[in-house]
């Protein structure tokens, strides 16, 4: 009861609750060296961060600088090795026989263009899950679960949304008013 009773009073009171108070006190002096020590203390740094050193990174300017020249001084360098790499994709020329050259090969350009569009066939049905008659991910359902109901029905798409919406308002405005008499 006493519990309640203080709980109560202390919700009605408009008196904030008595704090502790803290004890404020200035930051102490800074400590000095006796005047005897002067000379015994070591003398301030100039700048601790020096940009020179090897420490410090490169600038975003300055590493783009020095990429720039060691391209350039390598451009003729067939071996040569970039640091930044394109992560767009650019189509190299092939080094195979071209449309125009003496021994270009209609038929076999065909068949590789061919082949090609079979590996991006097979890879995508590869990469889609849902083959009837081949489980291949742990995710994907049993082979008997694939298979619908002889009950279910099959090759019904149903009432079309729209003819269906519209035969449902000309139900509703059929019906009336109150008791289905009197338009309110």
């Amino acid at each position: 009861m006493e519990q309640l009773t203080e709980d109560v009073s202390g919700a009605i009171s408009l008196k904030p609750p008595p704090r502790e108070k803290i004890d404020y006190t200035p930051r102490p002096t800074l400590v000095k060296p006796a005047a005897g020590q002067k000379g015994t203390l070591p003398p301030p740094q100039d700048n601790i961060v020096q940009t020179a050193s090897a420490q410090w990174p490169e600038s975003p300017e300055q590493r783009r600088a020095r990429i720039r020249a060691t391209a350039t001084a390598n451009q003729d360098n067939p071996l040569f090795e970039p640091e930044v790499i394109n992560d767009v994709s650019v189509q190299k020329p092939s080094n195979g026989p071209r449309e125009g050259d003496d021994d270009f090969n209609p038929a076999r350009a065909a068949y590789t263009n061919k082949s090609a569009r079979e590996e991006v066939k097979r890879r995508l049905i590869e990469t889609k899950q849902g083959n009837p008659t081949q489980r291949k991910f742990l995710s994907e359902p049993p082979l008997d679960y694939r298979v619908a109901a002889s009950t279910a029905p099959q090759n019904d798409i149903g009432e079309d949304e729209y003819k269906k919406e519209r035969r449902l308002k000309r139900e509703a405005s059929k019906g009336g008013g109150l008791f289905g008499w009197w338009p309110w």
